[in-house]
């Protein structure tokens, strides 16, 4: 018999004029009832990273739905800023946002649970050698890339 354990994080912040905007982020893990005892260290310690992650990715929408939008006329940048930017020029525009270090964590660790070779999916997908030079949402994309390929449990 299985049972299942859901994390999940939600996380609402106030707007001018009453409004609010809103995140959550759930995961869900199969558990089998006749778990080895000795397995609880692992079973917490999954717990301690979905949690983590859950928690970081409901950061990280909050932050990105403050972001000034880009008009229609300009081109986003295919490659990501690898660079701090420069103090404000008058270019208004603006700021491709660095993968965060809880998304560099959470891509080694899966990568590593994945058995993925990271730095040649890195080269092949994004042109890049390194995760550190992901943007945010590129950065996101490796993350569910990297799950689908987790053996199943």
């Amino acid at each position: 018999m299985t049972s299942r354990l859901t994390i999940g994080v939600s996380q609402k912040v106030g707007q001018p004029n009453f409004g609010s905007r809103g995140a959550s982020c759930q995961i869900e893990f199969e558990l089998d009832s006749e778990t080895d005892p000795d397995q609880h260290g692992q079973l917490v310690s999954r717990i301690q990273d979905a949690f983590r992650l859950c928690h970081d990715e409901v950061h990280r929408e909050l932050q990105s739905e403050c972001l000034p939008t880009v008009s229609s006329h300009s081109e986003p940048s295919a490659q990501p800023q690898t660079s701090k930017p420069q103090s404000d020029n008058g270019s208004k525009q603006p700021r491709i946002r660095e993968a965060t270090e809880a998304q560099i964590r959470a891509i080694h660790a899966i990568a590593a649970k994945a058995n993925v070779q990271l730095t040649s999916l890195l080269g092949a997908e994004y042109d890049v050698s390194s995760p550190r030079q992901l943007s945010i949402r590129q950065a996101s994309e490796l993350i569910e890339t990297l799950k689908s390929r987790l053996p199943s449990e």
